[in-house]
């Protein structure tokens, strides 16, 4: 790594805190906060996965050959038991969040 030599003692102690304050903040978030981040957004993150992950496990139950799949849990159950409910909860709280911060 390349050293920077800094002549100015405060521009010097200002990356020092700086960096500190920036390894404070990674022990900080843990795993799952190094993942989706900090901030505002962070519920929209988690929950867009969620539903990500959802709908790509009903795709591929979906796409896989009929002698594969259950007999007891069709495409019919899979959708209208599992997706459609999982995904119509993440919209409601989509919406019902941004609400409550819009003031309404």
């Amino acid at each position: 790594m390349n050293k920077i030599e800094i002549q100015d003692p405060r521009v010097a102690s200002k990356i020092i805190a700086v960096n500190a304050e920036n390894d404070k903040r990674k022990a900080e978030l843990g795993f799952l906060g190094k993942f989706f981040g900090s901030g505002e957004n962070v519920r929209l993150y988690i929950v867009g996965t969620i539903s990500l992950g959802v709908l790509l496990i009903a795709l591929v139950y979906t796409l896989i050959p009929d002698q594969y799949r259950s007999p007891d849990f069709g495409l019919k159950e899979m959708w209208t038991l599992v997706v459609l409910p999982v995904e119509s909860t993440i919209i409601g709280y989509l919406i019902g969040s941004r609400s409550k911060e819009n003031g309404a």
